[in-house]
């Protein structure tokens, strides 16, 4: 079955890249990602509907509502300060 799509340059020049290992089929490569994106999906889709996962999801929306978070900075701050008393 043909399929014609745009691809920008980037794009492009890995398609290429990736098609030099496999004879030049390009065609082959794009089977391929297709592949590996539908599985990513579907194991996504695995992640996300497990309950364990939806808990852990709910309370750490609930940590950040309440500000029961740090940032960046201030975690790599006070990782910083404990580097110094020791």
């Amino acid at each position: 079955m043909r399929r014609q799509f745009v691809l920008d340059k980037k794009s492009n020049q890995l398609l290429e890249n990736l098609a030099e290992t496999r004879a030049g089929n390009r065609s082959l490569v794009v089977r391929e990602a297709i592949g590996l994106y539908a599985a990513m999906e579907e194991s996504l889709e695995e992640i996300e509907s497990n309950p364990d996962f939806l808990k852990m999801m709910e309370r750490t929306a609930a940590d950040i509502r309440e500000g029961r978070v740090y940032t960046q900075d201030e975690v790599e701050s006070r990782l910083a300060k404990r580097r110094k008393r020791r």
